[in-house]
């Protein structure tokens, strides 16, 4: 089995999916879609919120960290300045039986268009790197892709709406990426074409 395929440990199902997608809704009246930016000053091709004490956020330099609130991005604006919305009980449930009880102090939600990807990258943001990171894939499926450094082979697998990701132990530091978006309707538990992902992590108080 692939370094891709054996991150897969779960899924959750039709049912249990439209519960997600409307514990979605409810964060994002909370805490609205903003679009980040990379370091060269263009729109990334994902929009993202969070729940939870700590919510991913963007700088004007490109870098991501970790805030408290929803302040704005520092040169575009977006961002209200309020807490984050608490994250919802069934989220932690899940995150628990994949990975075990740990302190889920952030839920980032990634809002993926048709066309839309997710470059190659490591999550090294948080306070302590060694801890778990969990992933419910919602809507069409993507090609998911992972590498265990720069110069290893490449693993991919197509993820599946309620597919659940884990990144943990030899894996945690892993590169990967979204590769792109497959158009999968009939298994969607949304309304439009797209992508949702609910990523569960201990930010840890990461600046």
């Amino acid at each position: 089995m692939s370094l891709a395929a054996r991150s897969v440990v779960h899924h959750i199902d039709a049912e249990e999916q439209r519960e997600w997608v409307a514990e979605v809704r409810r964060v994002l009246r909370h805490a609205p879609l903003v679009q980040p930016h990379t370091p060269r000053g263009l729109p990334m091709r994902v929009r993202v919120s969070s729940a939870g004490d700590l919510g991913w956020r963007g700088g004007a330099d490109g870098g991501y960290f970790y805030s408290s609130t929803q302040r704005p991005f520092l040169l575009w604006g977006e961002g209200s300045g309020n807490r984050w919305p608490p994250i919802p009980g069934r989220w932690v449930e899940l995150a628990n039986l994949v990975a075990g009880e740990h302190p889920w102090d952030c839920a980032g939600i990634n809002w993926y268009e048709p066309g839309a990807g997710l470059g190659w990258h490591q999550d090294q943001a948080e306070a302590d790197c060694s801890l778990p990171i969990v992933t419910v894939s919602l809507g069409d499926a993507c090609s998911w892709a992972m590498r265990l450094d720069e110069h290893s082979p490449v693993s991919r697998v197509r993820l599946e709406s309620g597919d659940v990701t884990l990144l943990a132990g030899s894996t945690r530091p892993a590169l990967h990426t979204v590769e792109r978006i497959i158009a999968a309707p009939l298994f969607s538990p949304l309304a439009a074409r797209g992508r949702v992902s609910v990523t569960l992590r201990v930010a840890g108080g990461s600046r």
